[in-house]
């Protein structure tokens, strides 16, 4: 297990400076002066100019621009903002707690929920309480995030006074309704996947060997089905919770939550490029991180995929 660890993660580090040098050169060549975007119509003074050139290393080439910012970005430090020129680490440090606290909620929840709910469906496949259940979801599925998100603010928040309906002021109960209103599609997504998975792995010949050994019903459910069929959940877990870090931008404009979504829509419209950069190469290393975690998962699930 530990040599199918530092495998992964030799396999992982030319990944991450490939794909943040992407990143640094899209962000980079984007059409605009990201200078002048922070004094709007008005005329930028030479000297100050100059400053911004020198403290940004924008009169450098590419490549060095590159080196000089991952060089800092390795030893933990993402620079200034362009606009606010407030170090990205502090912005970082109120933003990303806000993001991760209602990804990390929002994935709890699909877990929660839609396995048990795909789980009961496999089982009863056909019956009426499933095709209430595939009718359901795809009621979950349709309705957009905005709407729901304002029909719960409607009645959960203004109508029956259940949960906060903006901001985070009350810590950690200010997270459930938005993250409710998140989770539904995904739990409709996921628990359609564990269903279909499950109903694939009934029709597997290990299954029927396992009962022809005696084993009892139950016992081939939960060591021999669930446990397979829960690996391409896992795997939709994990990006799930990677995609929702990167902030929803909808659902935290919705419920006003300033998190990572709040500040890079902020940072496109300023063009302040300092933060575009640095949120893109965080989901970059958050992304990285999950995906070793879901191939670690993979291989307690499986023993088989570590040899592979």
């Amino acid at each position: 297990m530990l040599r199918y660890f530092f495998r992964r993660v030799v396999q992982l580090i030319p990944v991450f400076f490939i794909t943040t040098f992407l990143i640094f050169l899209v962000v980079r060549i984007i059409p605009g002066d990201p200078i002048q975007a922070q004094f709007g119509e008005r005329r930028i003074p030479e000297n100050l100019r100059a400053a911004y050139i020198e403290r940004y290393h924008f009169n450098e080439p590419l490549w060095k621009q590159y080196f000089l910012y991952m060089r800092d970005v390795l030893s933990f430090d993402l620079g200034d903002s362009v606009a606010s020129q407030r170090p990205i680490n502090d912005i970082f440090r109120e933003a990303i707690p806000r993001s991760a606290t209602l990804a990390g909620l929002s994935v709890f929840f699909v877990a929660l929920f839609s396995i048990p709910m795909g789980i009961f469906s496999a089982r009863h496949k056909n019956s009426k309480a499933d095709n209430s259940f595939l009718v359901i979801t795809l009621i979950m599925l349709a309705i957009p995030p905005f709407v729901l998100g304002l029909l719960a603010q409607l009645f959960f928040g203004l109508r029956w006074n259940l949960f906060p309906i903006s901001g985070v002021g009350e810590g950690l109960y200010s997270y459930i309704l938005p993250a409710l209103v998140i989770s539904t599609s995904l739990m409709a997504i996921e628990s359609r996947l564990m269903r279909t998975t499950l109903l694939d792995t009934f029709r597997e010949d290990y299954l029927r060997t396992a009962r022809a050994k005696g084993l009892t019903e139950g016992r081939v459910f939960r060591i021999h089905a669930l446990r397979n069929a829960l690996i391409p959940i896992v795997t939709v877990l994990g990006i799930d919770f990677g995609a929702l870090l990167g902030g929803t931008i909808v659902t935290e404009s919705v419920f006003n939550i300033p998190g990572i979504g709040f500040q890079i829509t902020r940072a496109i419209v300023q063009r302040d490029t300092t933060i575009i950069t640095g949120i893109s190469i965080f989901l970059v290393m958050a992304y990285l991180l999950i995906n070793l975690l879901v191939d670690m998962i993979y291989a307690w699930l499986d023993p088989r995929i570590r040899y592979d």
